[in-house]
């Protein structure tokens, strides 16, 4: 087995806690965000209008946390939400233009943060990391696919 140091799981944990302490840092400090109110705010900025489950697909939080983010985002007037037509049992949220405007002054400190980070790699050395993330993601995906269709065999009632 690898060192602990030299396994995905640890180093990914690490890149991402690292990530979302900083954006936590910036956003608390300027905007009064919490992470998953930011989250919210970014994955509406780029789809317009969603369900909260799609929400909390896109932002890797469970719907709970999401349902918390936007009753206070609904309630500091960044977000609304209204019932979805076609299925009453979902709630879609779209931006206000405060909370449009609220998560585009966010958008400057992404791009420098993510232009720095880019700075310290070498063109190369960027797409060979980026085709390796998409390589590895596939491969995990694969994974957990297969491994629920494993576990689904293993749950079927026999036929009769």
């Amino acid at each position: 087995m690898p060192a602990r140091k030299e396994r995905f799981p640890v180093w990914f944990a690490g890149i991402s806690r690292a990530f979302s302490q900083h954006m936590l840092d910036y956003v608390d400090a300027n905007f009064g965000l919490n992470l998953a109110e930011y989250r919210v705010l970014d994955v509406l900025r780029e789809l317009k209008s969603t369900s909260i489950r799609d929400i909390a697909s896109e932002c890797a939080l469970d719907k709970a946390q999401v349902t918390r983010a936007v009753s206070v985002l609904t309630a500091r007037g960044l977000v609304v939400q209204v019932v979805d037509r076609n299925d009453r049992r979902l709630r879609i949220v779209r931006l206000t233009p405060a909370g449009r405007a609220l998560i585009a002054a966010t958008v400057p400190f992404v791009v420098q943060r993510q232009k720095r980070l880019e700075q310290c790699l070498s063109a190369t050395e960027r797409r060979i990391l980026w085709k390796a993330l998409k390589a590895i993601l596939n491969e995990i995906q694969c994974i957990a696919a297969e491994d629920a269709q494993a576990d689904a065999r293993l749950h079927r009632k026999p036929s009769r």
